[in-house]
């Protein structure tokens, strides 16, 4: 048997068992969009970093090599850079109150 098949395979089962294990922990929709609020800040920060560069990496920094040329590619430096240390530093402030 192919192994593509075979690594295939076992990717979709760890994928249903991951859906299957948040399908049974989930009691209600806090649960299903933000965890019960029990994320805490490292991981809060982490997300808000990966969303908000995901738009950036994908569209803005081809584009900008693209219009400019290779010259603009230092600008990977700095994002790599700002992106392990960015969230980091926002995961050491406090955690926004959870009630209002």
């Amino acid at each position: 048997m192919n192994p593509m098949y075979i690594t295939f395979a076992i990717y979709l089962i760890a994928v249903l068992l991951i859906g299957l294990a948040a399908y049974f922990s989930t009691r209600n929709f806090d649960d299903y969009i933000l965890d019960g609020r029990s994320l805490g800040p490292f991981v809060t920060a982490m997300s808000a970093g990966a969303s908000d560069m995901s738009g950036w990496l994908l569209m803005g920094l081809p584009g900008a090599i693209y219009l400019s040329g290779l010259s603009e590619a230092w600008i990977t430096i700095g994002l790599t850079v700002g992106g392990c240390w960015w969230p980091a530093a926002c995961a050491c402030t406090p955690s926004m109150p959870t009630t209002r």
